[in-house]
């Protein structure tokens, strides 16, 4: 009986470490847009973004002229997806 406690503190230890690591690997970021009016711009703003290294996600939403993006911190910086962006006309 005793080695279930210690099996189950020990997996919410590892289960914590594994949300801490993420959490200073991952980063995310919501980017205002007021150049993004239609369907055309949401598509573009999306294609300048998957093809960047690093990048997991991206949702844009065309009616707040958004785009909220997922990336990992020690493949690419903030500042590179700012430049794709600007780059696309953004």
């Amino acid at each position: 009986m005793k080695w279930v406690v210690v099996a189950t503190i020990v997996a919410f230890f590892v289960l914590l470490l594994v949300r801490l690591l993420r959490r200073r690997v991952l980063g995310q970021a919501t980017i205002h847009m007021a150049q993004m009016k239609s369907e055309g711009d949401a598509a573009q703003v999306a294609e300048a973004l998957r093809g960047l290294p690093g990048v997991i996600e991206i949702h844009v939403d065309l009616e707040r002229r958004a785009a909220r993006i997922t990336y990992r911190k020690t493949k690419i910086a903030i500042e590179e997806i700012m430049r794709a962006l600007h780059a696309a006309g953004f």
